[in-house]
């Protein structure tokens, strides 16, 4: 069995399913036992930069060595330090690697003929149409894809004696406002063209739509081309001369190149998938072989049909999430919301320590690791969802990235897809065979819906925590560290409660620091302070974590401990004056840390709390009297 990777960053939020179907058919053809994994990232979309490095963070999760392939998409990745992040650690792998549509030092590409075709068009204008002043639009100036293109149209037009001018150039990105703003700029400097060259569709289609408002008709007053074949060229009016080629034939390829390294055949470092121009409507041209639109219009219905099945699904999964008071609970809400959308298996997996510090109060508060790059050793399956159950309790199989539950299948597409807040890992998702929600594009907007929701999840365990640090700032010592006065409200009196509720045992004890008044004439009142902070932190180490400690008055204290009998809190009491002694020797004070203690049992509910504190101390009182006695 092979292991192929893909690593791919989706366009804006729609993932390129072309690229699946491509790997798909080739696999199935060559009857070819492969698993494929896919690294999914939507890392150009936001605006937010921080949101963005927290997707490209998915790249850490996989150990590329461990793969027999791995198929590169990141035409769309825009964050020059990610994307040579992204082939840094692929060429590292020292793994076949093939990059789809662009050329990359070092890996292997499948790619189309953006340079040859281009021509085609470009020359097409000039002798076909007798265009002489061509302006160029492009996207990204950086973009191999762009790149390509535009030199394309540089040679043709030196080629044919036609000055190339600079700035009848226009480069901003692939989006339909470019071909907007495009028009608008030209038209500004008075330099509308005969034609214009487009690096896409989007752009074209906006081009055209602009130069309509302005009064202008394509292709009556210029022409215009576009790039890519996307439906909005053959459906728009009028229908956009472009350059097809098929995406899933480029993953075809691909797939192709890797098959033939494990062969061990000679293999060409680039491959092309074929490309072809499509002459239509906008540049004077009568393609009688074009789509129909109403086969278009079918399927936008379709769509909007199904859109509206991902917006009522998406709906009731949030409105359930906002209620949800656990990592899991959301998860479960998570899974009913992608198994209504043809997705029958899926994985939550989040960093451990996210999720047990929703578990954790103030005093037991863990300190979670704050990461931006790769995924702590230790990851915690929050739920899995399998063969229609919901299982809450499963081992994770750190080697594979999943719960122990499962269990590999032939021709398996397990998608990974990082779940984050803003750059902060928090965990991801694992989808197995989830081809309806990627054919339809359901993926960036339920992980989209998720992601927001256990942000503000995450921000309420936050927030809590917050109010409970207040809170102890209020009921805690700020001297000794234990409870003051006001915690017997707060906490004293409903542990006591609780206990008598319970039948459980309570003991209440009482300690007075002894000779405090002497340590204080005869060394001070900074070696007072000693004995008092003495006392306290034997207080701490002497009783378990539930007790309730309070500093009761100036050297008073009193300590709480549920579910202790008599035996226990003897062994405790004489714990603690041990301590005590222990730490006098180690301090080599000219004094002794000395306190005189008494304790009852709670078990009587028709009594206070008061009457119980106030008879251990009466044993206490008498505990001192005897120490007295004997130092006298």
């Amino acid at each position: 069995m092979k292991r192929i990777a893909i690593i791919a960053d989706a366009w804006k939020r729609y993932v390129n399913y072309s690229w699946i179907l491509g790997c798909k058919d080739y696999i199935q053809e060559q009857n070819l036992d492969v698993e494929i994994d896919i690294f999914q990232i939507f890392g150009n979309f936001n605006m937010d930069d921080k949101h963005n490095i927290g997707e490209y963070n998915i790249i850490e999760l996989p150990d590329l060595k461990k793969y027999d392939g791995i198929i590169l998409e990141i035409t769309n990745t825009i964050m020059k330090d990610q994307y040579d992040r992204i082939v840094r650690k692929v060429i590292e792998s020292d793994v076949p690697a093939v990059s789809l549509l662009e050329t990359i030092p070092g890996l292997y590409s499948a790619v189309i003929d953006n340079y040859g075709s281009m021509r085609e068009v470009v020359e097409h204008l000039i002798v076909r149409h007798g265009c002489r002043k061509i302006n160029y639009v492009g996207g990204p100036a950086a973009s191999y894809e762009n790149k390509s293109r535009q030199r394309a149209y540089e040679d043709v037009l030196r080629e044919y004696g036609i000055k190339l001018e600079q700035k009848r150039i226009f480069q901003q990105n692939y989006e339909v406002y470019t071909g907007i703003n495009a028009f608008d700029h030209f038209n500004s400097i008075g330099m509308i063209p005969d034609a214009f060259v487009c690096a896409n569709e989007n752009i074209a289609v906006g081009l055209c739509q602009r130069a309509f408002e302005a009064g202008y008709r394509v292709p009556d007053d210029f022409c215009i081309t576009g790039f890519d074949d996307f439906d909005k060229a053959s459906y728009f009016e009028p229908r956009i001369t472009t350059i097809s080629y098929s995406r899933m034939d480029v993953a075809y390829q691909a797939m192709g190149v890797l098959h033939r390294i494990w062969n061990g055949e000679n293999v060409q470092k680039i491959v092309y998938s074929k490309a072809k121009p499509v002459f239509q409507e906008s540049c004077g041209c009568n393609n009688i072989k074009h789509k129909h639109r109403s086969d278009y219009i079918k399927e936008r219905i379709f769509s909007e049909v199904r859109q509206i099945d991902l917006y009522n699904e998406t709906m009731v999964m949030n409105r359930k999430l906002v209620e949800c008071e656990s990592y899991e609970k959301m998860g479960e809400q998570l899974v009913k919301c992608f198994d209504a959308l043809r997705c029958k298996e899926m994985y939550l997996i989040m960093n451990r320590d996210i999720v047990n510090a929703q578990n954790c109060g103030v005093m037991d508060e863990i300190e979670e690791e704050q990461r931006v790059e790769g995924y702590p050793p230790e990851m915690e399956a929050v739920i899995a969802f399998k063969d229609g159950k919901i299982h809450t309790d499963v081992q994770m199989n750190v080697e594979d990235m999943v719960p122990k539950l499962w269990n590999r299948k032939k021709g398996d597409i397990r998608v990974f897809v990082p779940l984050h807040i803003r750059e902060r890992e928090i965990g991801y998702f694992v989808l197995v065979n989830c081809d309806y929600m990627f054919e339809n594009q359901f993926l960036y907007e339920i992980i989209a819906s998720f992601s927001k929701s256990l942000e503000y999840f995450y921000g309420k365990i936050e927030l809590e925590k917050a109010n409970q640090k207040l809170s102890i700032l209020y009921i805690q010592d700020s001297f000794t560290g234990l409870y003051n006065r006001m915690a017997y409200n707060q906490l004293a009196i409903p542990l006591y409660n609780s206990c008598i509720d319970e039948n459980k045992p309570l003991a209440i004890m009482f300690f007075d620091a002894d000779h405090l008044k002497m340590v204080n004439d005869k060394y001070g009142h900074d070696m007072g302070n000693v004995v008092i902070e003495g006392v306290a932190d034997a207080i701490k180490r002497s009783f378990p974590h539930e007790a309730v400690a309070m500093r009761y008055g100036g050297d008073e204290f009193v300590v709480l401990i549920p579910d202790c009998n008599e035996q226990k809190a003897k062994n405790m009491e004489k714990s603690f004056h041990k301590t005590l002694k222990d730490m006098t020797s180690a301090k080599k004070l000219p004094f002794g840390i000395e306190a005189s203690s008494g304790f009852v049992i709670a078990v009587d509910n028709s009594r206070s709390l008061d009457d119980y504190i106030n008879q251990a101390d009466d044993l206490m009182y008498q505990a001192k009297k005897r120490h007295k006695a004997q130092r006298d």
